[in-house]
């Protein structure tokens, strides 16, 4: 090369011989270098794909995205919809109501309380979707989980997230009306687990063979190890490439596969609780037959162990509803204008404080 260039003028000769100098241009050019892509994994079910590597980085795999601070945000929203108001004050007890009113149910609530329907859907077609919405009809550990994993609104693989919805880091919304978040995360880790980590999968084959002569590596010397997260062995060449196009799909890999662990949790607890239920269940049940309780007074006896009928209006004689229930006197009744010494809760005569019919005279 000329020995007056400038290294800049060198630098411009070798990307393009055909440029000009650098005097005779208006501003020094730049070059990029070019960017390898990381290996992608577009299989998808369930909820839309969402070709979560795209600008994931360049050179060399580039993808270290970790998840911004998806959990932090998520475990933040579960603190405050878990803390409780102050109702020693009337406004406090007043800020109760309008929290009652207004908050979804955070993970904890649903668990020991089941799903309820929001009371605040402002607007009918607010309403109306609303009633489309299958959140409902879902298991109630998966209804927990979602909760439990809503309200991260950040950037994700795609950069800024500008719709408003609640996303996972790779883009997938956490709530959706159709969808099921709980189940996408299972088969998730599922497919990218056969597809990363075991012979016969798409990626791990590709990569489990020497570069040069193009033979298949045995498992000593390419295999994946769960402790790292990583590709391991004494091919080095094979391991190191492996390992540099697929650091995406390891983040991917490890966030989902702790999700699942999260999710199997709430439905191990869920089930703890059906058979803690169907156990005192089993026990009523044996306490009936010990007592001789037949099938004509079961409700009663269900309600005796319950402590059922009423327990906020008095009578005369300072009995709740449930105390005149069960007080052995038929005499006795309540404010509330029933006992079910009457017909087993039915409608209770005019001279005993029952409801007279219109124009009717005593």
């Amino acid at each position: 090369m000329v020995a007056f260039y400038s290294q800049e003028d060198q630098d411009i000769y070798k990307n393009n011989p055909f440029m000009p100098r650098s005097e005779y241009l208006l501003k020094a050019p730049t070059f990029n270098t070019p960017t390898v892509e990381e290996e992608k994994i577009t299989e998808t079910f369930g909820i839309p794909a969402t070709q979560a590597f795209t600008n994931s980085g360049g050179g060399g795999g580039g993808g270290n995205y970790s998840g911004g601070n998806f959990q932090q945000v998520v475990d933040a929203r579960q603190n405050r919809l878990n803390k409780p108001t102050d109702t020693s004050t009337f406004m406090g007890r007043t800020m109760g109501k309008v929290r009652d009113f207004i908050e979804p149910q955070s993970a904890n609530q649903i668990m020991t309380s089941g799903y309820q329907e929001p009371r605040f859907q402002p607007g009918i077609i607010a309403t109306i979707m609303g009633k489309l919405d299958n959140y409902r009809n879902l298991p109630q550990a998966d209804q927990a989980f979602i909760a439990q994993n809503m309200g991260y609104t950040g950037p994700t693989v795609f950069g800024e997230n500008n719709s408003g919805l609640g996303k996972d880091p790779f883009g997938i919304n956490t709530r959706s009306a159709k969808g099921n978040y709980a189940e996408y995360v299972d088969k998730k880790d599922v497919q990218l687990t056969d597809t990363l980590t075991k012979q016969g999968g798409k990626i791990f084959d590709k990569y489990a063979v020497n570069p040069i002569t193009g033979q298949v590596l045995d498992e000593e010397e390419f295999s994946y190890d769960p402790i790292t997260g990583k590709y391991t062995g004494t091919s080095a060449a094979a391991i190191a490439k492996a390992n540099q196009m697929n650091k995406m799909n390891f983040t991917k890999l490890g966030f989902y596969k702790n999700k699942k662990k999260e999710s199997k949790t709430l439905r191990m607890q869920e089930e703890l609780a059906k058979k803690e239920r169907d156990r005192g269940i089993q026990t009523l049940n044996q306490r009936m037959r010990d007592e001789g309780v037949t099938s004509s007074n079961y409700n009663q006896a269900a309600n005796i162990a319950g402590g059922g009928g009423g327990n906020t209006a008095k009578n005369a004689q300072g009995q709740t509803a449930r105390e005149a229930t069960y007080d052995g006197n038929k005499n006795t009744g309540t404010a509330q204008g029933y006992s079910q010494h009457y017909a087993r809760g039915g409608r209770i005569g005019y001279y005993f404080g029952g409801l007279a019919a219109r124009g009717m005279k005593r």
